[in-house]
């Protein structure tokens, strides 16, 4: 980075100094050529790159109602061995071919297996395989436990609103009734003899 040009730089009207200085101080430090401008038009590239790329619909198999993004390893066992497979692109490829899990079960481990209790799964970025049943039970559970719609989402969020509404409410009579009882009994007719007598100087 040229420091003649960095001195002169003012920080665009969008960005706030103290980011400017911190990014300034950034490139002197890491010996990067870039000026600061420079440097924030590729941020910006960069970060519209990744959006665009995170807007794309993610690829992988859809098994029943368990989704099994690209990249996913998939395996089951026959007696010793091992058989492997994985999902490139849109597709469960087994030994070249693609191939349905039911299928690969079947092939694998003949007739009568059932490919949610005999495959096992290993998800893109994660290091425990685990079986088919329970990552569909896992599914099934938070499925059950998140609201579907929104409007099921806004039914909830109003129970609990009023529910606490309710508590207040209950709160506030309560702490009414308790002022109430301590106030009556500071009237006249509760108030014993000597209370009510005059101050004698």
């Amino acid at each position: 980075m040229n420091p003649a040009k960095a001195v002169h730089e003012s920080p665009p009207p969008i960005l706030p100094a103290i980011v400017y200085d911190e990014l300034r101080s950034y490139l002197r430090e890491s010996g990067s050529t870039l000026s600061p401008s420079e440097a924030l038009i590729k941020a910006v590239q960069l970060w519209i790159a990744k959006s665009r790329a995170d807007a794309l619909p993610a690829r992988g198999y859809q098994w029943k109602q368990l989704f099994l993004p690209e990249g996913t390893r998939i395996r089951l066992r026959v007696r010793d061995c091992w058989h492997t497979a994985a999902i490139v692109g849109d597709e469960l490829i087994y030994k070249g071919d693609a191939i349905s899990p039911h299928q690969l079960a079947k092939q694998v481990a003949g007739d009568g297996r059932n490919a949610w209790r005999e495959i096992w799964i290993l998800m893109p970025g994660q290091k425990r395989w685990i079986s088919a049943g329970q990552l569909r039970a896992q599914l099934s559970r938070q499925t059950a436990a998140a609201p579907t719609t929104p409007a099921e989402s806004m039914k909830i969020a109003a129970k609990a609103m009023s529910d606490a509404l309710s508590t207040a409410l209950t709160l506030v009579a309560h702490a009414n009734d308790q002022a109430q009882n301590t106030l009556e009994r500071r009237l006249p007719k509760y108030r014993r003899a000597w209370d009510t007598l005059e101050d004698v100087d």
